[in-house]
């Protein structure tokens, strides 16, 4: 378990979700930093882990999401956010 107290949001990241398609443990999370790529967050329960994917810009239509807050995002996956956008 990842205490949450230990884990720092990341400078200008924003998190989005499909409000219609993402429901309980199968959610799915977008992530972009300021203007840089965008990244696919889905869970691999068989691994244990968070697997991340690049976004092809040209498939990314921002009108299908809406912005997720901080809180919403799970503990384990913060971690891995801290990891994957290293300052």
């Amino acid at each position: 378990m990842i205490d949450s107290r230990h884990v720092k949001g990341v400078n200008g990241l924003r998190m989005f979700i499909q409000p219609n398609k993402d429901s309980g443990e199968n959610k799915i999370f977008y992530s972009q930093r300021s203007s840089g790529p965008i990244y696919r967050w889905n869970y691999e329960k068989h691994l244990a882990k968070w697997h991340v994917a690049r976004v092809n810009a040209s498939q990314w239509s921002s009108h299908e999401f809406c912005t997720a807050s901080w809180q919403s995002v799970p503990p384990e996956l913060k971690a891995q956010l801290n990891e994957h956008y290293v300052e």
